[in-house]
């Protein structure tokens, strides 16, 4: 309903400052007019929110559901935004476009393919030399009591139905379990659609940290931040080094520390180096 977009759009160089986007190869900052890729843009929230974001900016939105691109299109429009063109097209399909981005964007998306690594490939293939891609993925750690739940769900046979899906989550309310007040803390819980996200997706992977350094070192990609502000202020804290937030080995540590600290998803900055 209200997506709170910015007032002025920034350049590259101004977003990597303020967003402290750790480069390997700086010639991203100088590009004047980003071409950018939301791969899996859902209704339309992340693409928005990015045309909204980068200076002269072209966005081009990609999803599998004609559904919610309708319903992007429609919000992009009462928005008046001009700078994004929306199109009904699978990941591993995108080779065929024969186009590069300076900027990728895919985040809650890849965990949910057969392949992820496969789907990451092609997205690494559509990214120019140099620029940077933003991904999301599910942490193993922090959804612990989610895969609980799931496989509970898988054993008992609960329906996907939506009157199954409700009268699920009020078991789960009426319950004393503790794993399912922390489920109950999630926003998500509460929102039909999001809550068969949460619990009740037909397929879903998990990570973590180590895999997706492997992961990176074998796509040719370099790791450069994490997104979430207020976690990277917690994990200051305890990891005071300059060169800290961009070391994983760290982050893996503080993760198995704090297992909940990635219980959204794991969403980062990397850059594809030549």
């Amino acid at each position: 309903v209200k997506l709170g977009l910015p007032i002025n759009p920034e350049p590259i160089s101004k977003f990597v400052a303020k967003s402290k986007i750790k480069l390997f190869d700086t010639e991203i900052i100088r590009v004047s007019t980003p071409s950018i890729l939301i791969a899996g843009c859902g209704t339309g929230q992340q693409s928005i929110s990015t045309a909204a974001r980068f200076r002269n900016s072209q966005v081009l939105a990609i999803d599998l559901s004609q559904a919610s691109l309708a319903y992007a299109k429609r919000k992009t429009e009462e928005l008046d935004i001009k700078n994004i063109e929306y199109m009904n097209a699978d990941i591993l399909e995108l080779g065929k476009l024969e186009m590069q981005f300076h900027i990728i964007e895919s985040v809650g998306v890849l965990h949910h393919m057969d392949n992820p690594m496969a789907g990451w490939k092609v997205l690494v293939d559509c990214l120019k030399d140099g620029g940077l891609m933003k991904i999301g993925l599910y942490s193993e750690l922090a959804r612990q009591q989610i895969l609980e739940i799931r496989n509970e769900i898988s054993q008992f046979n609960v329906g996907t139905s939506d009157a199954d899906m409700k009268s699920f989550r009020k078991l789960l309310i009426d319950s004393e379990k503790n794993r399912y007040k922390q489920v109950m803390s999630w926003p998500d819980f509460y929102n039909l659609s999001e809550l068969r996200d949460l619990l009740f997706h037909v397929q879903e992977y998990r990570f973590n940290i180590p895999q997706i350094q492997e992961c990176l070192e074998e796509l040719g990609l370099k790791f450069c931040g994490f997104t979430n502000k207020a976690l990277l202020q917690r994990f200051g804290k305890s990891n005071t080094g300059v060169k800290d937030p961009y070391n994983l080995d760290k982050w893996h540590l503080y993760e198995k520390s704090y297992p909940s600290t990635f219980s959204s998803m794991y969403q980062f900055w990397c850059q594809k180096i030549k």
